[in-house]
C-alpha cells in the first residue's frame, strides 16, 4: 500500500476491510504526511483513524496535525492514552499540543506523564519564547577539553534537539559562552572550550514574543537562539524548525486578515477539511462591513446623479477610475504593514513614510493620467473628458497612497494589528473617494 491509496477518502473504505494493513502503511509514513492525510477526511473520521495508530504513532502525528485534529483528540481520547502519546515529545511539542485543553484536563494529563518539562512551559503565556523552548541541549564547561566535549556528544541523549551549537555553562546554568560544532571538530583536542568559545551571546528571554524570536533567528541566521532568565542563566533553546512553524502560521494569518478573511485560530486548518459552515462564518463579518461601507460608493453616484445624466459618458470611465484606486491602496498598504512587520519603519518615521508614498503616488500617477488621457481620446470622448479623465487617475492615484499608507500607521499607533486594516477595506474607501474626486474635478472642468 502506498501513499496514493491513502490519499482522500479512500483511506476509509480500505481501513473498513483492513484495519492493519492501514496501520502498517500509515506507521511506515511520516507524521507530517500522515497528518495531512488525515485533514482532509471528516471531523468522526479522522478520529477512527486515529484510534488505529499505536502511542508513539498518535503522539507524533498530533505534533503535525491541525489544531481542530488536535482539539478533538484531546477531548475524545481518555487521558491515560494521552499521557503515553504526548510524553515522549519535546517539551516544547508537548505544551502546544497541551494548550488546546481546559487546565482541568491538562493537569489530569500531565499527572499521568513522566516528564515535568512540558508543565514548567505551559507557564509560560500563549505566543511567548517560554512555549517553544526545549531545555534538551548540549552543555559544556568552559574548563572541559575538545577531546572531552567530543568524547560526551558521543554518549549523547538522542532526544536532545540539536547538536549544531554546544552552550559553556557555569553554576546554575549560567550562560558563559557558545560554540558550534564546525568550530570544535578540527580544533585541537587539547585546547579548552574557553579559548574557543563566543562570549557575547544573542539570546531572549522567555517572554519574548515569538515573532521577534523569529526575526532575530533570521536576522543572524541561527540554527537556535538560547532562552535566558534576567539573571543570565539559560533555560532552553529554540531550535529553527520551531521558528519556521512561527513564521507560516504568522504569515497565513496575515494573508487571511489582508484578504478580508476572520484570521481564527482554526483558519489555517486543512481546505477540504473545514467545513462550509465554517468558512461561511469566518467570511461573513467582514463581506457585510465592506457590504456596509460599499454603499457609500452608491450614495456618491446618487449624490451627482445630475452631472452624470448631463455627461453620460462619465460613466463609461467609473470601473477604470476605482480600479486604479483600489489596486495602488492595494499595493501600498501591502507595502507598509511588510515594512511595519519587518520593522524597517517606525511610527516616529510616519512623515517621511506619508511624503515617500505621497511622492510615488504622484509620480505613478503622472505616468498613468498620460496613458488615460490617450485611452479616453481613442474612444472618442473628446479632449475635455480626457482630461477630466488624466486629472482624475493622478488625483486618485496619489489619494490611495496616502490613505494606505497612512491608515496602517494609525492602526498600529492606537495598538490595532495593522493586518486586520485589510486591502478590501482599503479599497472600499478609495471607491468612494475616488469617485467623490472624480466627479467634482468633472464639475470644475467641464463646468455641469
Amino acid at each position: 500500500m502506498n501513499l496514493g491509496d491513502l490519499l482522500g477518502p479512500d483511506v476509509l473504505e480500505i481501513m473498513r476491510e483492513d484495519p492493519a494493513a492501514v496501520r502498517e502503511a500509515l506507521a511506515g509514513m511520516h507524521p507530517a504526511d500522515v497528518a495531512e492525510i488525515i485533514s482532509g477526511l471528516p471531523r468522526e473520521d479522522r478520529l477512527r483513524v486515529l484510534e488505529q495508530f499505536d502511542h508513539a504513532h498518535l503522539g507524533s502525528t498530533l505534533v503535525y496535525s491541525d489544531k481542530e485534529t488536535v482539539r478533538m483528540t484531546l477531548n475524545r481520547f481518555p487521558a491515560e492514552v494521552l499521557a503515553r502519546a504526548i510524553d515522549p515529545l519535546e517539551s516544547d511539542d508537548a505544551a502546544e499540543i497541551l494548550s488546546f485543553i481546559p487546565e482541568a484536563k491538562r493537569a489530569f494529563i500531565l499527572e499521568k506523564m513522566k516528564v515535568g518539562d512540558a508543565a514548567a512551559l505551559l507557564r509560560y503565556e500563549p505566543g511567548t519564547a517560554g512555549r517553544l523552548m526545549t531545555s534538551k541541549f548540549v552543555r559544556v564547561r568552559p574548563e572541559q577539553r575538545v577531546q572531552d566535549a567530543l568524547d560526551n556528544l558521543r554518549r549523547i541523549d538522542p532526544a536532545v534537539s540539536t547538536v549544531v551549537n554546544l552552550y559553556a555553562v557555569g553554576a546554575n546554568d549560567l550562560l558563559l559562552g557558545v560554540v558550534s560544532l564546525r568550530r570544535l571538530l578540527p580544533a585541537d583536542p587539547s585546547a579548552t572550550i574557553q579559548s574557543l568559545m563566543t562570549r557575547e551571546v544573542i539570546t531572549a528571554g522567555p517572554e519574548t514574543p515569538q515573532d521577534e524570536v523569529a526575526r532575530i533567528v533570521s536576522k543572524y541566521s541561527f540554527n537556535a537562539l538560547p532562552i535566558v532568565d534576567e539573571q543570565n542563566h539559560i533555560l532552553g533553546i529554540v531550535t529553527v524548525d520551531d521558528v519556521v512553524d512561527v513564521l507560516v502560521a504568522g504569515e497565513t494569518e496575515t494573508v487571511l486578515r489582508m484578504g478580508g478573511v476572520a484570521a481564527e485560530e482554526d483558519a489555517a486548518m486543512n481546505y477540504f477539511g473545514t467545513s462550509i459552515f465554517r468558512v461561511v462564518r469566518m467570511r461573513l463579518g467582514w463581506l457585510l462591513l465592506l457590504f456596509v461601507a460599499e454603499t457609500l460608493t452608491g450614495s456618491v453616484l446618487r449624490y451627482f446623479e445630475g452631472e452624470l445624466a448631463k455627461v453620460v459618458a462619465l460613466s463609461f470611465f467609473i470601473p477604470l477610475i476605482i480600479g486604479t484606486g483600489g489596486n495602488a491602496g492595494s499595493q501600498t498598504v501591502s507595502t507598509i504593514i511588510r515594512a511595519l512587520a519587518l520593522r524597517q519603519i517606525r511610527l516616529r518615521d510616519g512623515m517621511r513614510v506619508l511624503l515617500r508614498e505621497t511622492s510615488s503616488g504622484i509620480l505613478l500617477g503622472v505616468l498613468l493620467c498620460v496613458f488615460a488621457i490617450l485611452r479616453t481620446l481613442m474612444w472618442k470622448s473628446g479632449p475635455q473628458l480626457a482630461l477630466v479623465v488624466g486629472l482624475t487617475i493622478l488625483a486618485v492615484c496619489a489619494w490611495a497612497n496616502i490613505v494606505g499608507s497612512v491608515v496602517p500607521l494609525v492602526a498600529q499607533r492606537f495598538h490595532i494589528d495593522p493586518t486586520v486594516v485589510s486591502a478590501p477595506l482599503i479599497t472600499t474607501l478609495v471607491d468612494a473617494s475616488g469617485l467623490a474626486i472624480y466627479m467634482l474635478i468633472a464639475k470644475l472642468v467641464l463646468r455641469l
